[in-house]
């Protein structure tokens, strides 16, 4: 998420007080990641415990596209004006009553319901919790600010499978899933408690408002190709890392432990290819780690449709995770790449985002009636290729540096009698002490006018320093 302007920041404290902020904050984060990841595998299985169809199951995870798809169309200009400790502290209970009336309830359509809702506090979260992020930090550490916000964040939506499976397992069957949902609506609250008593009250300057969003700016056939690509990589995620995956685990007869251990192990690849592949696709490029990711993930996914060991299944999970990781990053990064204006650029990204986590859930589902858990899979596998094509025709996105121009060779420095023909030369009358203040500021500047000169700048032009420094000097030292 980016925005035009950085909205006001918090009150300036001391060093001490600012560094235990950022903790408390990073905390809150933290806690808010597992709340919201101790669920997020197990939906679509809580969905067939109920008795729902394993394609129904896959409407359901796609649901929460529809609630993001909303705020991200028409509340632009009002979630990143909210105050955010309200929105953190909103956006966790909502995602809380969200999970507590998926513990409660007997039906799996209660539980797609809640899982609209529960989009709603993830998109308060998610534009509230950088912001605030921002608005706590200076602004040259801006960058650093966002890193560790996801850092923290990534890092509890990592442990959430993990503690998920081992929640799940203390009670068999249904009733197990539904105690996680209860755990992960008692998180929320907590978290949303802590937001509250630890956090500062940064208020934006701006009103909420809400509206459509202006112009998108989306123009050429690479420009929505990328977007493509986005959505693709938010399909992957819904219909294979969140439905298909858990759902061939459960239908290889693994335990809430194991399974929520495999789907962990894809989380653990997933972050990490988040956090690391980026920087590699800054020095390599975008085209060739996205378009590897594709085709690995196309093997993978293929892979899984012949599983039927527990071990192989633990290890394919891990394996698709890379591909999950990077099919999410690569391609905002790509926006950014061809953007003109990176603020519209990023809407647009975020709406193409959302367009997919539905697309991915329904294709899915509809896989899942069609051919099968296996059928449906082999289907994500085409449809990795498929973009693995359009990456390659998209090309490659990221600006490369161009050859500095050889440097012009450096103007000797006059010597102090220099200095006075040039000022005789421009009818320039000068005492000796003004003749030689020219000089020595001349002198004393000579680096960084050296260093100006060396700047690929088309339209500087070339000038007298030694006059300019005179001129300065005649005129009393003033512009």
């Amino acid at each position: 998420m980016t925005a035009g302007s950085v909205p006001r920041t918090a009150p300036r404290q001391t060093a001490p007080d600012q560094r235990s902020l950022r903790r408390r904050f990073h905390g809150v984060v933290l806690l808010a990641g597992v709340g919201f990841g101790l669920t997020a595998p197990f939906t679509a299985l809580l969905v067939t415990a109920l008795g729902g169809h394993p394609a129904w199951a896959a409407y359901v995870v796609a649901s929460m596209g529809l609630s993001l798809l909303l705020v991200d169309v028409s509340g632009t200009r009002f979630v990143p004006r909210l105050e955010s400790r309200a929105a953190l502290t909103a956006s966790m209970l909502v995602f809380g009553v969200g999970s507590l009336l998926s513990a409660v309830t007997t039906s799996w359509v209660v539980v797609g319901l809640a899982r609209v809702l529960q989009g709603f506090g993830a998109a308060l979260f998610m534009g509230g919790g950088v912001l605030l992020a921002v608005r706590l930090a200076d602004e040259e550490e801006h960058g650093g600010a966002i890193g560790t916000f996801n850092a923290a964040w990534f890092a509890g939506v990592a442990f959430g499978p993990l503690g998920g499976g081992l929640v799940a397992a203390t009670v068999p069957g249904a009733d197990g899933l539904r105690l996680l949902f209860a755990v992960c609506a008692v998180v929320n609250v907590l978290g949303a408690v802590a937001a509250w008593r630890l956090l500062p009250r940064v208020p934006s300057r701006l009103r909420p408002r809400i509206g459509l969003p202006r112009g998108l700016g989306v123009r050429g056939a690479r420009r929505w190709s990328v977007l493509v690509l986005a959505g693709l990589g938010q399909a992957v995620r819904s219909g294979l890392a969140l439905t298909l995956i858990p759902l061939l685990g459960e239908q290889l007869g693994m335990g809430w432990v194991p399974l929520g251990t495999a789907l962990f192990a894809l989380a653990v690849a997933d972050v990490s290819v988040m956090h690391f592949g980026t920087r590699w696709a800054d020095r390599r490029g975008r085209r060739v780690p996205l378009a590897l990711a594709l085709a690995w993930g196309a093997l993978v996914t293929a892979g899984l449709a012949a599983v039927g060991d527990p071990v192989l299944f633990t290890l394919g999970a891990l394996a698709a995770g890379v591909t999950v990781g990077a099919t999410w990053v690569l391609p905002v990064a790509m926006t950014v790449d061809l953007a003109a204006d990176r603020e519209p650029a990023l809407a647009a990204y975020r709406i193409a985002s959302d367009v997919g986590m539905l697309a991915g859930g329904l294709l899915a589902g509809a896989g899942i009636a069609a051919a099968g858990i296996d059928g449906a899979l082999l289907g994500m596998a085409g449809l990795l290729l498929a973009g693995l094509v359009l990456a390659l025709a998209v090309g490659e996105t990221a600006s490369r540096p161009t050859s500095a121009p050889p440097l012009e060779e450096p103007v000797p420095l006059p010597p102090i009698e220099q200095f006075a023909v040039l000022a005789d030369n421009q009818d320039i009358s000068l005492t000796p002490e003004r003749l030689a203040q020219a000089h020595a500021a001349h002198t004393r500047y000579r680096a960084d006018l050296e260093r100006l000169r060396a700047l690929p700048l088309p339209f500087t032009e070339p000038v007298t320093e030694p006059s300019t420094a005179l001129a300065w000097i005649q005129q009393g030292g003033r512009p």
